[in-house]
């Protein structure tokens, strides 16, 4: 709960940090607003090239679910539709991929161990690694 007056109102909001990341690398940002009509979110997505799903505290599961079975949809009819999650975004990616639900989520205490990361595809063969 909070004490500031000025979210008297609101139970949810958007970082400045994630849109001055977005916007320093030149885009223009357009919230989507969890508990809107789904024809809203569609036509936002309609009028942006990609979505960043946030970190931090929230409650957008279920909403995220919806925008990210249209991203998939629309990369999957040849449009490339770029999604990022940041901390929660990505672990809401791991649940929303799959068949089993939050129950892929599992607590882990490893404070000192590195893991590889091992790609599924030859990394430069991607969109997102190509130009490296």
């Amino acid at each position: 709960m909070h004490n500031n007056t000025r979210f008297d109102g609101y139970n949810t909001y958007i970082m400045a940090t994630f849109v001055n990341f977005l916007e320093s690398a030149g885009a223009r940002v357009i919230p989507m607003i969890n508990g809107e009509p789904k024809e809203v979110t569609l036509d936002k997505l309609s009028r942006v090239n990609g979505v960043l799903f946030p970190g931090g505290d929230g409650d957008y599961l279920d909403y995220g679910k919806f925008i990210f079975d249209t991203a998939k949809e629309i990369n999957d009819n040849g449009t490339y539709f770029p999604i990022w999650g940041t901390c929660m975004g990505y672990e809401n990616f791991a649940v929303y991929a799959s068949d089993q639900g939050n129950s892929v989520l599992d607590k882990y205490v490893m404070y000192t161990t590195s893991l590889p990361l091992t790609f599924v595809k030859d990394p430069r063969e991607t969109q997102m690694y190509s130009w490296l």
